[in-house]
């Protein structure tokens, strides 16, 4: 799979090291949100994949518990790994569009037919050459 060169960013927040034009994780609480679509949001959150490291954890805005040092990606949004936190901890809800894109996602892999040959096909081929390396 290619990625795109450039990636969505979500999930940063106003805070000590940021300067004030970023969001305010306080702006988005839904105490309202259906729990099994946050549910959902949550996991999806948690199950990025690593597209950085770094070298300190962030602070939660809300509680100023420790929230990570990673930022996860699922090739179309990058966000740091404490975001999942703001959501299933503070009832932050993120915006509309990413919410929908978890839910396409999520309702894609659902319903997407499953392929078994390929995966078959090695139960009775020969095993492919091993590297001398």
């Amino acid at each position: 799979m290619v990625y795109p060169r450039r990636l969505i960013l979500i999930g940063y927040w106003d805070g000590p090291q940021n300067d004030s034009s970023w969001p305010r994780p306080e702006d988005f609480v839904d105490n309202n949100w259906d729990s099994e679509e946050r549910d959902l949001v949550v996991s999806y959150l948690k199950t990025g994949l690593i597209a950085r490291a770094y070298m300190g954890y962030s602070r939660c805005r809300v509680c100023g518990k420790e929230n990570g040092d990673l930022e996860l990606s699922d090739g179309v949004f990058v966000w740091p790994d404490g975001l999942a936190h703001y959501v299933e901890m503070h009832d932050v809800r993120p915006p509309t569009r990413f919410v929908q894109h978890v839910l396409d996602m999520m309702d894609g892999i659902e319903g997407a037919e499953r392929d078994e040959l390929w995966w078959r096909q090695y139960s009775s081929a020969p095993q492919e050459p091993r590297s001398p390396w």
